[in-house]
């Protein structure tokens, strides 16, 4: 298998990924907005390995699409969008650490 056929399934891999994080968002907001950027520009990047002769214009569009996506995920951030999944992630952090904390104080002492 060709390299370019590599780049290829995994931007549309990865693009597959974007759009079903695209439709689990809110309907309308910044991030399902930046999501599905995300994927516009995998497809664009998969197109562009796909047709050599085309890469450089499809590369700057892509390129430009997923600046446009950051950029979305940053005002999403900015305006409280995100919030949940950080709010998530802190409460898994903490479960992790004090089952850390447990583990520790219940390890070996044979130190």
């Amino acid at each position: 298998m060709s390299l370019d056929s590599i780049r290829i399934i995994v931007a549309l891999i990865i693009g597959v990924l974007l759009v079903v994080q695209a439709r689990r968002s809110t309907a309308g907001s910044r991030r399902q907005w930046a999501l599905g950027l995300g994927a516009a520009a995998m497809v664009v990047v998969a197109t562009a390995n796909a047709i050599p002769a085309a890469l450089t214009p499809l590369m700057v569009i892509g390129g430009g699409l997923v600046l446009i996506a950051v950029w979305l995920l940053w005002q999403a951030y900015q305006r409280g969008e995100l919030e949940d999944r950080f709010e998530r992630a802190r409460r898994y952090l903490e479960a992790e650490r004090r089952r850390y904390d447990e583990q520790d104080r219940g390890g070996s002492h044979d130190d």
